[in-house]
């Protein structure tokens, strides 16, 4: 491929930038151009299907948690409750991306994307519940899960004493 050599002006600050970026494979700030415009391609170009966005959004939070887990070795603890969240951020955000299709019918397709969000955020619900069934401390905070208990079951309460045919729930 023949290459096109180009020039531009930058801010000192992006120049700054650029010189403290770091990209695996790019060490001078032509290959970290080339880097970025390579990685720009490539989100322009994923098609919207459930496993080409998880790949990229699991790419986008993979250094999101590096840093959590380095720190919690430094530091000696761990959240379970945490890694349970950023391990399930990848695929609500993935379903998103890829559920909705517009070449199918819109109320049918609203439908199926409500259940499966909230079949998603219910999963991620229940699987916090049973972090706190643990008799090991599940997170940074005592209790981070327990703590928003009360409020959950006084709402639980509420809708399950209101008729479903009266205020407004279905």
């Amino acid at each position: 491929m023949k290459k096109v050599q180009i020039g531009a002006r930058i801010s000192q600050e992006d120049a700054e930038f650029i010189s403290q970026l770091k990209i695996e494979g790019a060490n001078t700030p032509s290959d970290k151009l080339r880097a970025i415009i390579e990685n720009a391609k490539k989100k322009s170009e994923v098609p919207y299907d459930f496993t080409s966005s998880y790949r990229t959004i699991k790419e986008e939070l993979d250094p999101i948690i590096e840093y959590v887990k380095e720190t919690e070795h430094t530091q000696g603890n761990h959240s379970a409750v945490l890694a349970r969240i950023l391990e399930w951020m990848p695929d609500f955000y993935a379903f998103c991306l890829s559920a909705l299709n517009p070449d199918s019918d819109r109320d049918n397709n609203l439908i199926k994307f409500e259940k499966g969000a909230t079949d998603r955020v219910f999963r991620l619900f229940e699987s916090l519940l049973h972090l706190e069934l643990s008799k090991q401390q599940t997170s940074y905070t005592p209790h981070a899960i327990r703590n928003h208990l009360e409020s959950l079951e006084q709402l639980t309460q509420i809708i399950n004493s209101t008729p479903k045919d009266k205020g407004g729930l279905n």
